[in-house]
């Protein structure tokens, strides 16, 4: 029973099929006599025909060739066979067999659309487009209002840089159709490839007078009267879109160009922050253009403050754009306004903390602020984002050195060292904070080791020089060492007031007291007297020089000006020197 109702469903399908068939291809292609005498050979066409079409929907190319063969040796002249198969072998990528059959077709039925249009095809697909222009040529006299065929042609002649054929085209088609805005544009176009720049204005002037406000046409206009050297028609244009079109961004760009190169610097700058407020103007176009301030705010205190000005109106336009605040921390950077700066940093790092060198940044200003509690935080957070950066290691260990947490700064450096590949100067950064954890711990041999370390590679490096020197100065050890160490850092900045101050207490290690007072007095005056530590030193030479009435003066006056030794207040006190 089951496969009775599929036997009819195939039937009525069958049936449905060859009804769509006959009124796609009219009867008098497919029989164009009628012979009752051959009733079974139409009935064997037919099916054959059918059976192709079937196969070629189901994509069995092969079977429905075989069928479309059996077709033609049953009536050679059904042109609607030969188009089949020149649609299976185009398919199929035989070109040449395909054009063979699409002639045959039209030479039995040379009045069929399809059939033309499908040889034309075919002949642009192979590039023969002189026949190609040709076939389309005669289907446009055939059907003069299809306005597909037009434009193919014109894209023919385009392909093959015949651009005045392919604008001839265009005109034939607006006789038919009249002044159309579409045309018009690709005519323009054209003109401007031919360099034709007085046909391409024309072209678009008599546009301009059926779209009087079209802004696109304007734009076209404009930008065809500046290639033409007629700038202010072209700014005339310009200034007619800026009120037409307020919010359009890339028009208040140009103007501010157009004025800045006449000098008009005010106007200019209006024209820009207009174009900062426009939504439509692309934010990486402003944000290019709030870049190119970067050299100019530390030499000109008016680009300075349209910086600021530009970003606060970018930050108010476009408030989900955090970029803007990276780029205008950069800004608030170069003009030296580190804590703003800051702010921006952070302000980015709370949506997007990807950006390593945004990191960075709020490290070094923070360093530079002496924010050691920050410092620890924020390198704690940007390990967890870049766990190999070895920068984010050392100042995770410089603000731990600084609250004396000795064991986690020691980790975060050795840690840190691992990742370091080929920065030198950061590696020796690593040595020399390492040499000074190890000497509060009061591991020499491992402190020296790393001093010695940063010398080997750096050996004027001057700050090793000098910690190296006076921690060895405050053991009492190797002293002639320490003061060739502390000469050598002098001698390399001779204006440092705590280089001064170790080469003096060398001395006074040394006994050398008279050199030593020489020395500190350098200290005190080169902003050594705002150290509790080396106005101390001053009061200690004093007092081995005998002057003990003078040291305790010094000693005193350390002691306002903050913490030094433990044994300061003892030699207040007792007015004698403790060690």
């Amino acid at each position: 029973m089951r496969i009775f109702f599929l036997i009819i469903a195939f039937n009525l399908f069958v049936f449905s099929l060859f009804g769509q068939w006959k009124s796609y291809y009219p009867e008098k292609d497919v029989m164009s006599s009628q012979d009752k005498n051959k009733d079974k050979d139409n009935f064997e066409f037919n099916s054959n025909f059918f059976a192709a079409l079937k196969a070629k929907s189901l994509e069995d190319y092969e079977a429905s060739l075989k069928f479309l063969e059996k077709c033609i040796k049953i009536d050679q002249n059904q042109p609607a066979v030969y188009y089949e198969l020149c649609l299976i072998n185009t398919e199929l990528g035989a070109y040449d067999l395909a054009a063979e059959q699409i002639k045959k077709a039209i030479e039995l039925n040379e009045d069929n659309k399809w059939y033309l249009l499908k040889y034309a095809e075919l002949l642009f697909s192979v590039q023969d487009f002189d026949q190609a222009a040709d076939q389309y040529k005669k289907l446009i006299k055939r059907y003069p209002l299809d306005q597909e065929m037009y434009f193919i042609l014109a894209d023919i002649y385009i392909y093959t840089n015949e651009l005045a054929k392919a604008i001839k085209t265009y005109n034939e088609l607006e006789k038919t159709i009249g002044i159309d805005r579409l045309l018009c544009i690709q005519k323009y176009k054209l003109y401007l490839q031919l360099n034709n720049k007085n046909k391409a204005i024309k072209e678009l002037t008599e546009l301009l007078i059926l779209y009087p406000e079209d802004i696109e046409i304007m734009e076209y206009l404009a930008e065809v009267y500046l290639l033409n050297n007629q700038q202010e028609k072209a700014f005339t244009i310009f200034k007619k879109i800026a009120v037409l079109s307020p919010e359009n961004g890339r028009i208040h760009l140009t103007l501010a160009d157009y004025y800045r190169q006449k000098g008009e610097l005010e106007q200019s700058y209006g024209e820009l922050k207009k174009a900062f407020k426009s939504s439509r103007l692309a934010v990486e176009t402003k944000l290019q253009i709030l870049i190119s301030y970067y050299d100019l705010v530390n030499i000109d205190a008016a680009m300075s403050e349209q910086a600021k000005e530009l970003s606060d109106i970018l930050i108010f336009t476009h408030p989900e754009e955090i970029k803007i605040n990276a780029i205008y921390g950069d800004i608030l950077y170069a003009q030296g306004r580190f804590l703003e700066a800051k702010e921006q940093y952070l302000i980015f790092l709370e949506q997007d903390k990807t950006e390593i060198q945004v990191w960075i940044q709020v490290l070094f200003i923070q360093a530079e602020d002496n924010d050691f509690q920050g410092l620890l935080e924020t390198s704690q957070e940007a390990l967890n984002f870049f766990p190999t950066e070895p920068l984010f290691y050392y100042f995770h260990g410089v603000s731990n050195k600084r609250f004396k947490n000795y064991n986690e700064a020691l980790s975060s450096f050795n840690m840190g060292i691992e990742f370091i590949i080929d920065n030198t100067a950061l590696l020796l950064e690593f040595y020399s904070s390492l040499g000074d954890i190890y000497n509060s711990l009061k591991k020499h041999d491992l402190s020296d080791s790393f001093y010695e370390k940063v010398l080997e590679v750096d050996s004027n490096n001057a700050v090793v020089l000098n910690n190296y020197a006076y921690y060895l100065s405050l053991r009492k050890v190797n002293l002639e060492n320490a003061l060739e160490m502390s000469k050598k850092s002098n001698q390399l900045n001779s204006e440092n007031g705590t280089y001064q101050d170790t080469y003096a207490w060398i001395l006074y290690q040394m006994e050398q007291y008279e050199e030593a007072k020489k020395w500190i007095l350098k200290a005190l005056n080169n902003g050594g007297s705002e150290s509790p530590v080396v106005v101390e030193h001053y009061g200690d030479i004093l007092y081995k020089l005998g002057e003990e009435k003078d040291a305790i003066i010094q000693w005193k006056n350390a002691k306002k000006l903050g913490e030094a030794s433990g044994f300061l207040d003892k030699k207040i006190k007792e007015g004698k020197l403790y060690e």
